[in-house]
């Protein structure tokens, strides 16, 4: 093998190595969070820790009862069935709380960022 041959050879590799290690960063980025019929008072699927980033949450409701989700100050409407979007940057060292409004006393919890 050439020193030429090896250059391309190790620049193939190092371009595989990165976009594999790219791949599953992006899809982490959208985090889907649900409240179903058989738990329609609980939210499920919401981490307990994330990296700092941008993330956006897709919120769907198929309880029949209206909720939303706020992540920190960012909040989904209000919808009874279907779903919301929003995008939520975390700040590293910081505790997100989230909850749905109108039954925050049950409906609640914390993401740690990393």
């Amino acid at each position: 093998m050439t020193i030429r041959t090896r250059s391309i050879a190790i620049g193939a590799i190092s371009a595989i190595a990165l976009a594999g290690a790219a791949g599953p960063a992006l899809a982490q980025k959208t985090i889907t969070v649900t409240t179903t019929k058989s738990s329609p008072m609980a939210f499920t699927g919401a981490p307990k820790t994330l990296k700092a980033g941008t993330y956006t949450f897709k919120y769907v409701n198929s309880s029949g009862i209206a909720h939303n989700l706020r992540v920190g100050s960012t909040a989904t409407p209000l919808i009874t069935t279907g779903s919301k979007t929003i995008k939520v940057t975390l700040k590293k060292g910081t505790t997100v709380k989230y909850v749905c409004d109108p039954h925050a006393t049950m409906m609640k919890g914390t993401i740690k960022v990393t």
